[in-house]
């Protein structure tokens, strides 16, 4: 079936540099190959240049934001996301594409705003994180802004750049989504989190479930049982409501206790401002206790570290469905995972992995020293995690998925329309 489909992305296609988001790609590129759509392309251009291209048959739409000094520095200082375009190049580029349907990934991104003004063709929004949601997750206990602000650098607080500020950025923003979400109809998500949020701030709207694809390099290769040494991976960014301060807790605890162990941690280094944060106010060190922070790697890399590790652990203290986690079940790696958000829809617990409450390193210290010498448990794990992932994150299901919901979205806003 012929269809035009307008994504607005979050990403930037001006460079190659990798910024997370591999699925998004995954996602479009599965679309050119295996169905008859004509996909296009709208991303922020780093140049404040509008220019559209064709690459792979896919027509792209770089949109300049409005950059005046004064409203750079507004927003630097008030740490408001407030995000400006030019609407006539928004407008010209739905008159030149003509899409059926736009896709929105997220609307915590600065194209969340604008596109409500869209009316002349459905707007889906594809919902990724919920930032209305994560902003009350986002000290762990025992951790507050002005705490975080004292252990923050000199240099970070005279640039206004400490967590507390990206803190007061991230409240303000999800100000903004919460207000979004009034404003759209149309709803992707994925696991019963998502759907109750949407439910509960969007109740006159649609939702559709879709699932995610993964990148590549994870749907090819399979785990296996090695009995070695304890290694530990887990894949973050650098916000404190990752978790880690649960890291460093609960490493602390199987240090305490003898356990001969490494914890890889990969997306970010050592010197990052969360792990000097957190090391401070809890008065321990990563390394002490065989943490270690690996920095950004690419997918065949961190494919395989984690098919060397014996656990993947994602201690979030808040997540919906974290592609970090269903890579690491993708590939059968048994995991372990806090009972928060939307976790739950993706692990099922002492079935397809582990679950165990948010904030306990106890818990999560005594699942690990128990487990990692149970040989026929974390195979049985691995064999049963690998294939509700598979299926999960099968393409043609996650296609049959989004084509129902293309139709159904597109033969209702029609009828409403008209």
């Amino acid at each position: 079936m012929y269809m035009k489909i307008l994504f607005f992305s979050y990403l930037s296609y001006d460079d190659n540099h990798y910024k997370g988001g591999g699925w998004v790609n995954s996602l479009i590129n599965v679309l050119i190959e295996k169905t008859q759509y004509e996909i296009g392309v709208v991303y922020i251009a780093k140049d404040n240049h509008y220019k559209k291209y064709i690459c792979n048959n896919i027509s792209y739409y770089a949109i300049p934001l409005k950059q005046s000094t004064f409203l750079k520095y507004y927003r630097y200082i008030t740490r408001t996301p407030v995000f400006s375009f030019d609407y006539s190049i928004i407008n010209s580029v739905i008159k030149d594409f003509t899409p059926d349907i736009v896709q929105l990934f997220g609307m915590e991104t600065p194209f969340g705003g604008v596109l409500t003004e869209i009316t002349s063709v459905p707007v889906v929004v594809h919902i990724q994180g919920i930032c209305t949601a994560y902003y009350e997750k986002w000290f762990p206990m025992g951790f507050s802004p002005k705490r975080v602000w004292w252990k923050s650098s000199l240099l970070d607080k005279l640039r206004l750049s400490t967590l507390t500020h990206q803190y007061e950025r991230f409240y303000n923003l999800s100000k903004m989504e919460r207000a979004y979400f009034k404003n759209y109809n149309y709803y992707l998500g994925r696991t019963r989190w998502d759907y109750s949020v949407s439910r509960l701030l969007s109740p006159g709207s649609k939702y559709y479930v879709c699932d995610e694809l993964l990148r590549a390099e994870f749907y090819n290769k399979k785990w296996v049982y090695n009995g070695g040494k304890l290694i530990i991976s887990s894949v973050t960014n650098g916000e404190l409501y990752k978790g880690f301060d649960t890291i460093l807790r609960t490493s602390h605890l199987l240090a305490g206790i003898g356990v001969e162990f490494e914890w890889n941690i990969y997306g970010l280094s050592a010197d990052s401002a969360v792990v000097k944060i957190v090391e401070s106010c809890l008065q321990l060190k990563y390394m002490e206790n065989h943490v270690h922070f690996c920095g950004k790697k690419s997918a065949q890399e961190i494919v395989d570290s984690l098919l060397n590790s014996t656990f993947y652990v994602h201690v979030s203290h808040i997540d919906n469905s974290p592609n970090a986690l269903c890579e690491a079940m993708l590939l059968g790696v048994p995991s372990i995972a806090t009972y928060v958000g939307g976790i739950p829809s993706i692990i099922i617990d002492k079935v397809t992995g582990y679950l165990v409450p948010d904030s306990e390193p106890y818990s999560l210290a005594f699942l690990i020293k128990s487990l990692y010498k149970s040989e026929d448990a974390l195979k049985e794990i691995s064999d049963m995690a690998h294939l509700s992932a598979l299926q999960r994150h099968d393409e043609n299901n996650i296609l049959d998925q989004l084509q129902k919901a293309y139709n159904d979205i597109i033969s209702d806003f029609s009828k409403c329309r008209f």
